[in-house]
C-alpha cells in the first residue's frame, strides 16, 4: 500500500508541475547579414536560455567571452542580463567551427517574467557596431528586438 501512495504522490507531483516557459519556432536572424538565427528561448527562475543556429554551410572562428567588454548580454526592461555559460560553445580565445544547422546554447541571468522583448548584444563590440563604429576584421552578433510570448 505504501508503494501505491508513493507512486500516486510522484504522479501527482509531475502532473501538476508546469514546464519551463519557452518559445520555440522563432526565427530571428542576426543583424548585419550574419548567417546565424535565434531559434528558441527558454525561461526559468535560474536562467534564460537562448538557442542559436548556424545557417550557412560552415561558420568558423566562433568563440564566446564569458567576461570582459565583449561578453554578450541580454537587454530587457532597461537592464542588462549577463552571460553565464552555455552548451556546445567554446570560450575565447579558443575558437571552433559550426556546421550548417548546428545549435549553440547560451545561458544568461533570468529575464523577469514580465519581459516581452529583449535584445542579445555581443558586448561593447556589438554596441559599437550598432552605432556604426566598425572594428576591422571583426563581426559581432546582435539580435535586436526579439519578441517573446
Amino acid at each position: 500500500m505504501k508503494s501505491v501512495w508513493k507512486s500516486l504522490t510522484i504522479f501527482l507531483l509531475f502532473a501538476t508541475m508546469s514546464p519551463a516557459p519557452g518559445q520555440s519556432g522563432l526565427f530571428h536572424r542576426a543583424e548585419n547579414q550574419v548567417q546565424i538565427a535565434l531559434i528558441a528561448v527558454k525561461r526559468n527562475a535560474d536562467h534564460t536560455e537562448i538557442q542559436l543556429e548556424a545557417l550557412s554551410a560552415s561558420r568558423g572562428g566562433v568563440c564566446w567571452n564569458k567576461a570582459g567588454p565583449d561578453s554578450p548580454y541580454l537587454i530587457a526592461e532597461e537592464r542588462r542580463f549577463r552571460f553565464t555559460g552555455g552548451d556546445n560553445i567554446t570560450s575565447c580565445p579558443e575558437r571552433r567551427l559550426y556546421r550548417e544547422r548546428e545549435i549553440m546554447v547560451l545561458r544568461f541571468e533570468p529575464l523577469p517574467p514580465e519581459a516581452r522583448e529583449f535584445s542579445l548584444v555581443e558586448g561593447e563590440g556589438g554596441e559599437d557596431q550598432m552605432r556604426g563604429i566598425a572594428r576591422p576584421n571583426e563581426t559581432f552578433w546582435n539580435f535586436l528586438y526579439v519578441k517573446l510570448n
